[in-house]
């Protein structure tokens, strides 16, 4: 998880908010875990304003930014983390599903995979962020898709880690 130490190594490299939300988004860092009050404190001076919708001790935060980020020719203005028995932290984006998934490699999510790799009803593309092994098995996954409650434009891609 990205807590509050790891957040401030982050900054004091002047890494950007942005820049960390992409990294998380697309599994090359951990999550932002906004549990942590201090971690909601530095985002909402970075105007990112940030919702606990679990009381249970569950994840389920959403992230809402003031200026939307430009990630891979999408524009995102919701982050969403969800977890209980693993986890996925995700941007509602707006662009070319498709476009998006082939400028980061991903592939349409075959059909043996499909129960496997899906949040809800949302997989359509992946892309593995290590070699599936039997150390391995389900690596971090970068997954991409839209639902029935979808906008026309709109698509779903992010951070899919299992826990086992």
């Amino acid at each position: 998880m990205f807590n509050l130490s790891a957040w401030a190594a982050a900054t004091k490299t002047n890494t950007t908010a942005g820049t960390q939300f992409e990294a998380a988004l697309l599994c090359q860092a951990a999550p932002i875990d906004a549990r942590d009050s201090g971690i909601t404190t530095q985002l909402n001076k970075q105007k990112i304003a940030v919702k606990n919708l679990e009381k249970d001790g569950l994840i389920n935060l959403e992230y809402r930014f003031t200026k939307p980020l430009q990630i891979a020719n999408t524009s995102v203005s919701v982050v969403r983390y969800l977890g209980d028995s693993g986890s996925y932290f995700f941007a509602i984006a707006k662009g070319d599903m498709a476009r998006f998934a082939k400028s980061i490699n991903a592939k349409p999510v075959p059909a043996q995979l499909k129960e496997t790799l899906s949040w809800g009803d949302i997989n359509q593309y992946y892309q593995y962020t290590t070699d599936v092994t039997a150390d391995n098995p389900y690596p971090d996954t970068i997954l991409i898709g839209s639902d029935r409650t979808s906008k026309q434009g709109e698509f779903y891609f992010g951070c899919l880690r299992f826990d086992y």
